[in-house]
């Protein structure tokens, strides 16, 4: 059972609006992101669920500054964020309004910050569980090194504290064991071990960072995690990697994490496991997740609210129950009639007939209209607007807002 099937007053603790990533390609350029708009509240998880290839993983990956310029371009829109604990919103000194999404935090636009702030944020405020542990953990260094890593870079000061640095030197120790984190050379808890000016308290620090990386493993439910510290990513299996990459994830308290299809590459039963794993983490720290996803079924189980994305677009947003039990755009339904369910008994399965239409310079028109048994004439010409239906629910497709123009089409005929 969801804990947030009906909606909420939750603070707004980001949001997208109107993002546009494109991609210029040999055929043209391809409107792979092409006006995304959700929002996501503070405590909840929202699904992000679409097709391969629908734009999800690109979206999500605009909160980090993740997607490469060139070959992409954000042609357009705003990601915009509120971290918990920073400066108070100028327009009402904390107290909470429309600006910043009634969290009475400062609003960042994560597209236009500079790049040393972003450094800031990544890891420490926005994290991310990327789909492939096996690609994103360095097969190079420990575990260990790996997570100390992340503490050396957003807890310095702590570690300090813990090792007896005194408070007058603190910073400038502090802004080395960054910039050395930042060139990524060699193993960083070695490194921190050596660091010339603590040879008094050089053990110390290494004891407070190793008491961290083992704490935040510990967290992850991964078994010995004194002996996981020394060992490399391929002496582990997929599922103790992906709670490695959880345990990263989650090591300096996050505000938001983008969870991109965290569960694909495990088999059925680790699966469970790391979802569960992962709602128990996320409702013990109140943290907001994006949970990016393919899977409806698990996007079900999890999540609060969900957003399904289709070709570059958001086709309807609402809580989990509104969009299963209540879905209005015509793509949804189809998705949700072709889901095999136990006890029935059907000759075929349902599919959605045609295939996702070609992203290069695409007329305004919607993106589903070639698919949908529903379309009309008006389909052909505007873009429908992500509108709402009911409170919380919103769809963009004319056959919820309809306009004066709102004759079916004329059927086509099949040739011989």
């Amino acid at each position: 059972m969801n804990a947030m099937n009906t909606v909420t007053p939750a603070p707004r603790i980001a949001e997208v609006k109107g993002l546009k990533v494109h991609f210029q390609s040999k055929q043209g350029r391809v409107h792979a992101v092409d006006g995304v708009d959700f929002d996501i509240r503070d405590g909840e998880m929202l699904g992000l669920v679409g097709e391969t290839g629908c734009g999800k993983s690109v979206t999500g990956r605009c909160f980090l500054d993740l997607v490469p310029q060139p070959p992409a371009d954000i042609a357009g829109g705003r990601v915009l964020f509120r971290p918990r604990g920073g400066k108070a919103c100028p327009d009402c000194s904390g107290k909470g309004c429309e600006t910043c999404g009634g969290t009475g935090a400062e609003t960042l636009d994560l597209l236009n910050i500079p790049a040393k702030k972003m450094r800031q944020i990544r890891g420490e405020k926005i994290a991310m569980i990327f789909q492939d542990p096996g690609k994103a953990l360095n097969p190079t260094l420990t575990i260990g090194a790996q997570l100390s890593e992340v503490f050396l870079q957003h807890k310095s000061h702590e570690l300090l504290e813990a090792a007896g640095v005194g408070e007058g030197d603190r910073g400038w120790v502090a802004g080395s064991l960054r910039r050395q984190a930042n060139q990524r050379e060699g193993s960083f808890d070695r490194w921190a071990r050596r660091f010339p000016p603590l040879k008094g308290p050089s053990r110390r620090l290494q004891k407070a960072l190793d008491e961290k990386v083992a704490a935040a493993l510990a967290e992850t439910q991964i078994p010995n995690p004194r002996r996981v510290m020394t060992s490399y990513p391929h002496e582990l299996s997929g599922g103790m990697r992906q709670r490695v990459m959880i345990a990263q994830s989650l090591a300096c308290d996050p505000d938001l994490i983008i969870a991109d299809e965290p569960t694909t590459a495990l088999d059925v039963t680790i699966q469970a496991r790391i979802l569960d794993l992962i709602k128990m983490l996320q409702a013990k720290r109140r943290t907001s997740v994006l949970y990016i996803s393919h899977d409806l079924s698990l996007v079900r189980k999890v999540c609060d609210r969900v957003a399904v994305m289709y070709a570059g677009r958001i086709a309807e947003v609402g809580t989990v129950s509104q969009v299963f039990t209540d879905p209005r755009h015509p793509y949804t339904q189809g998705l949700l009639n072709a889901v095999p369910r136990a006890g029935t008994r059907r000759g075929h399965l349902a599919s959605i007939p045609g295939t996702v239409p070609e992203l290069v310079d695409p007329p305004p028109a919607c993106r589903f209209v070639d698919r949908c048994p529903k379309a009309m004439a008006q389909c052909r010409g505007a873009d429908p607007q992500l509108l709402p239906v009911t409170e919380g629910h919103d769809v963009a497709c004319f056959l919820e807002h309809p306009r004066e123009d709102t004759a079916p089409e004329t059927p086509r005929l099949e040739t011989a």
